[in-house]
Protein backbone atom coordinates (compact mmCIF):
# COMPACT_ATOMS: atom_id res chain seq x y z
CA UNK A 1 0.00 0.00 0.00
CA UNK A 2 1.60 3.14 -1.35
CA UNK A 3 1.95 5.52 2.40
CA UNK A 4 0.16 8.69 2.45
CA UNK A 5 1.79 9.78 6.24
CA UNK A 6 4.57 8.70 8.57
CA UNK A 7 3.36 7.22 12.15
CA UNK A 8 4.05 8.70 15.30
CA UNK A 9 6.38 6.19 16.45
CA UNK A 10 8.91 6.41 13.45
CA UNK A 11 7.79 10.34 13.29
CA UNK A 12 9.34 10.58 17.05
CA UNK A 13 12.16 8.39 16.52
CA UNK A 14 13.90 10.19 13.48
CA UNK A 15 13.28 13.47 15.36
CA UNK A 16 15.16 11.92 18.57
CA UNK A 17 17.96 10.62 16.35
CA UNK A 18 18.48 13.82 14.65
CA UNK A 19 18.38 15.86 17.91
CA UNK A 20 20.94 13.69 19.21
CA UNK A 21 23.38 13.43 16.42
CA UNK A 22 22.70 17.48 16.49
CA UNK A 23 24.08 17.82 19.99
CA UNK A 24 26.37 15.69 19.47
CA UNK A 25 27.84 17.97 16.84
CA UNK A 26 27.40 20.61 19.84
CA UNK A 27 24.91 22.27 17.73
CA UNK A 28 22.68 23.95 20.82
CA UNK A 29 19.14 22.09 20.43
CA UNK A 30 16.50 23.33 22.94
CA UNK A 31 13.29 20.63 23.65
CA UNK A 32 11.40 23.41 21.42
CA UNK A 33 13.25 22.92 18.54
CA UNK A 34 11.98 19.13 18.67
CA UNK A 35 9.02 19.38 17.10
CA UNK A 36 5.98 18.45 14.10
CA UNK A 37 7.83 21.03 11.86
CA UNK A 38 11.34 20.12 12.17
CA UNK A 39 10.63 16.72 10.28
CA UNK A 40 9.55 17.75 6.73
CA UNK A 41 8.51 15.56 3.74
CA UNK A 42 8.14 17.88 0.74
CA UNK A 43 5.07 16.22 -1.09
CA UNK A 44 2.34 13.34 -0.69
CA UNK A 45 4.34 11.07 -2.90
CA UNK A 46 7.74 11.34 -0.63
CA UNK A 47 6.17 9.58 2.02
CA UNK A 48 6.96 6.15 0.48
CA UNK A 49 10.88 6.90 1.94
CA UNK A 50 9.55 4.88 5.00
CA UNK A 51 8.35 1.96 3.35
CA UNK A 52 12.07 1.16 3.25
CA UNK A 53 13.47 3.16 6.10
CA UNK A 54 15.66 6.46 5.54
CA UNK A 55 18.65 4.04 4.96
CA UNK A 56 17.77 2.77 1.85
CA UNK A 57 19.59 5.41 -0.42
CA UNK A 58 16.63 5.43 -2.26
CA UNK A 59 16.40 9.15 -3.64
CA UNK A 60 13.63 10.98 -2.03
CA UNK A 61 13.18 14.35 -1.21
CA UNK A 62 12.90 14.28 3.00
CA UNK A 63 15.01 16.21 5.84
CA UNK A 64 15.41 17.45 9.34
CA UNK A 65 15.33 21.25 9.96
CA UNK A 66 16.35 22.30 13.87
CA UNK A 67 16.36 26.11 14.00
CA UNK A 68 17.89 27.49 16.76
CA UNK A 69 18.23 31.61 15.61
CA UNK A 70 15.25 33.30 13.37
CA UNK A 71 15.75 37.19 14.44
CA UNK A 72 14.28 39.79 11.72
CA UNK A 73 16.46 42.13 13.62
CA UNK A 74 14.28 45.01 12.78
CA UNK A 75 14.79 47.07 16.43
CA UNK A 76 16.56 50.19 15.85
CA UNK A 77 16.19 50.07 12.11
CA UNK A 78 14.96 54.04 11.06
CA UNK A 79 11.32 53.31 10.04
CA UNK A 80 12.25 54.73 6.63
CA UNK A 81 14.43 51.32 6.27
CA UNK A 82 11.32 48.93 7.01
CA UNK A 83 10.73 48.44 3.53
CA UNK A 84 13.09 46.79 2.77
CA UNK A 85 13.87 45.34 6.24
CA UNK A 86 12.45 41.63 5.48
CA UNK A 87 15.65 41.06 3.27
CA UNK A 88 17.46 41.13 6.67
CA UNK A 89 17.91 39.47 9.63
CA UNK A 90 19.07 36.65 11.21
CA UNK A 91 18.69 32.73 10.73
CA UNK A 92 20.74 30.14 12.21
CA UNK A 93 19.66 26.42 11.24
CA UNK A 94 20.67 22.94 11.18
CA UNK A 95 19.80 20.61 8.42
CA UNK A 96 19.96 16.92 8.34
CA UNK A 97 19.39 14.63 5.37
CA UNK A 98 20.44 10.44 5.14
CA UNK A 99 21.79 9.33 2.22
CA UNK A 100 20.57 9.35 -1.42
CA UNK A 101 17.76 11.63 0.15
CA UNK A 102 17.18 15.60 -1.32
CA UNK A 103 15.95 19.39 -0.42
CA UNK A 104 14.17 19.70 -3.25
CA UNK A 105 14.64 22.52 -5.93
CA UNK A 106 13.07 25.68 -4.77
CA UNK A 107 14.29 29.76 -4.38
CA UNK A 108 14.08 32.47 -2.28
CA UNK A 109 13.15 35.86 -3.07
CA UNK A 110 14.31 37.47 -0.21
CA UNK A 111 16.88 35.05 1.90
CA UNK A 112 20.31 35.21 0.84
CA UNK A 113 21.88 31.85 2.77
CA UNK A 114 25.71 29.67 3.24
CA UNK A 115 26.15 26.79 4.01
CA UNK A 116 28.92 24.47 6.39
CA UNK A 117 29.20 21.14 6.53
CA UNK A 118 29.48 19.69 9.96
CA UNK A 119 29.29 15.99 8.82
CA UNK A 120 29.58 13.97 5.43
CA UNK A 121 29.77 15.49 2.26
CA UNK A 122 26.94 17.68 0.13
CA UNK A 123 25.89 17.71 -3.06
CA UNK A 124 24.65 21.19 -4.27
CA UNK A 125 22.66 21.52 -7.66
CA UNK A 126 21.89 25.42 -8.77
CA UNK A 127 21.51 27.70 -11.41
CA UNK A 128 24.31 30.19 -11.51
CA UNK A 129 21.57 32.25 -13.56
CA UNK A 130 18.84 34.23 -10.53
CA UNK A 131 15.44 33.61 -11.10
CA UNK A 132 13.18 36.82 -12.67
CA UNK A 133 10.62 38.05 -9.95
CA UNK A 134 9.19 41.09 -10.70
CA UNK A 135 10.43 44.17 -12.51
CA UNK A 136 13.02 46.00 -10.28
CA UNK A 137 16.57 45.89 -11.09
CA UNK A 138 18.52 44.17 -8.80
CA UNK A 139 21.83 44.62 -7.16
CA UNK A 140 24.57 42.01 -8.38
CA UNK A 141 28.20 42.33 -6.53
CA UNK A 142 29.49 38.78 -6.46
CA UNK A 143 27.47 36.85 -9.12
CA UNK A 144 27.21 32.94 -8.16
CA UNK A 145 30.23 31.02 -9.69
CA UNK A 146 29.52 28.68 -12.35
CA UNK A 147 29.62 25.08 -11.11
CA UNK A 148 30.88 21.76 -11.92
CA UNK A 149 28.70 19.71 -14.57
CA UNK A 150 26.68 17.07 -12.65
CA UNK A 151 28.44 13.73 -12.00
CA UNK A 152 26.66 10.74 -13.77
CA UNK A 153 24.87 8.34 -11.89
CA UNK A 154 22.50 10.93 -9.51
CA UNK A 155 19.34 9.18 -8.80
CA UNK A 156 16.31 11.51 -8.82
CA UNK A 157 13.02 11.13 -7.14
CA UNK A 158 10.64 9.56 -9.42
CA UNK A 159 7.99 11.67 -11.01
CA UNK A 160 10.30 14.59 -9.94
CA UNK A 161 12.92 14.49 -12.14
CA UNK A 162 11.80 17.24 -14.56
CA UNK A 163 11.80 19.97 -11.60
CA UNK A 164 15.54 19.33 -11.15
CA UNK A 165 16.00 20.20 -14.93
CA UNK A 166 17.56 24.09 -14.19
CA UNK A 167 19.97 23.06 -11.91
CA UNK A 168 23.14 23.03 -14.13
CA UNK A 169 25.47 23.97 -11.99
CA UNK A 170 27.19 21.62 -8.93
CA UNK A 171 29.78 21.46 -6.19
CA UNK A 172 30.47 19.11 -3.36
CA UNK A 173 31.21 20.37 -0.29
CA UNK A 174 32.93 19.09 2.39
CA UNK A 175 33.63 19.40 6.65
CA UNK A 176 36.57 21.97 6.43
CA UNK A 177 35.59 23.49 3.00
CA UNK A 178 34.65 27.67 3.27
CA UNK A 179 30.95 28.51 3.82
CA UNK A 180 29.71 28.41 0.02
CA UNK A 181 26.73 31.07 -0.47
CA UNK A 182 23.55 30.68 -2.16
CA UNK A 183 22.13 34.34 -3.24
CA UNK A 184 18.66 34.89 -3.08
CA UNK A 185 16.58 34.19 -6.28
CA UNK A 186 18.93 31.18 -7.39
CA UNK A 187 17.13 28.40 -7.69
CA UNK A 188 19.15 25.23 -5.66
CA UNK A 189 19.03 21.64 -3.94
CA UNK A 190 21.31 19.48 -2.35
CA UNK A 191 21.44 15.94 -1.30
CA UNK A 192 23.66 13.94 1.13
CA UNK A 193 25.38 11.03 -1.44
CA UNK A 194 23.84 8.04 -1.50
CA UNK A 195 27.02 5.85 -1.01
CA UNK A 196 27.79 7.90 2.69
CA UNK A 197 28.24 6.36 5.62
CA UNK A 198 26.74 9.54 7.61
CA UNK A 199 23.68 11.49 7.42
CA UNK A 200 25.13 15.10 5.95
CA UNK A 201 24.36 17.61 8.15
CA UNK A 202 24.91 21.09 7.04
CA UNK A 203 24.73 24.46 8.65
CA UNK A 204 22.77 27.08 7.59
CA UNK A 205 23.73 30.84 8.48
CA UNK A 206 21.05 33.29 6.39
CA UNK A 207 18.85 36.34 6.79
CA UNK A 208 15.99 35.92 7.84
CA UNK A 209 13.89 33.03 6.81
CA UNK A 210 10.25 33.88 6.03
CA UNK A 211 9.31 30.03 6.60
CA UNK A 212 5.25 30.10 8.20
CA UNK A 213 4.03 26.24 9.15
CA UNK A 214 0.65 24.87 10.44
CA UNK A 215 2.34 25.01 13.57
CA UNK A 216 3.50 28.78 13.65
CA UNK A 217 0.14 30.34 12.11
CA UNK A 218 -0.18 32.55 15.61
CA UNK A 219 3.35 34.14 15.57
CA UNK A 220 3.10 37.13 16.03
CA UNK A 221 5.38 39.43 13.10
CA UNK A 222 7.69 42.11 13.97
CA UNK A 223 6.04 44.66 10.64
CA UNK A 224 2.35 44.03 9.69
CA UNK A 225 3.63 43.81 5.77
CA UNK A 226 5.49 40.36 6.99
CA UNK A 227 1.68 38.64 8.01
CA UNK A 228 1.79 35.45 6.10
CA UNK A 229 4.62 36.12 3.77
CA UNK A 230 6.14 33.22 2.55
CA UNK A 231 9.64 32.92 1.10
CA UNK A 232 10.00 29.40 -0.34
CA UNK A 233 9.38 28.93 -3.93
CA UNK A 234 9.70 25.40 -4.93
CA UNK A 235 9.85 23.91 -8.83
CA UNK A 236 7.19 20.93 -7.73
CA UNK A 237 3.92 22.09 -6.72
CA UNK A 238 3.61 19.13 -4.55
CA UNK A 239 6.75 20.14 -2.83
CA UNK A 240 5.15 23.70 -1.78
CA UNK A 241 2.29 22.36 0.13
CA UNK A 242 4.66 19.57 1.62
CA UNK A 243 6.82 21.92 3.12
CA UNK A 244 4.12 23.63 5.25
CA UNK A 245 2.63 20.49 6.56
CA UNK A 246 3.60 17.03 7.65
CA UNK A 247 1.23 14.17 8.00
CA UNK A 248 2.02 12.30 11.18
CA UNK A 249 -0.48 9.26 11.54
Amino acid sequence: MTRTAISRREYDEWLSEAASLARALRYPVTPEMVNDSAGIVFGDDQYEAFAHGLWSREPYEVMVILESLNEPAVDGLPAAGAAHAEYSGLCDKLMIVHPGKFCPPHFHQRKTESYEVVLGEMEVFYAPEPVTVGDDDVLSFSPMPEGSPWPEGVALPAGREDSYAGLTSYVRLRAGDPKFVMHRKHLHAFRCPADSPVPLVVREVSTYSHEPTEHAHDKAAPLPQWRGLHDNTFVAEAANSGRLATAIA
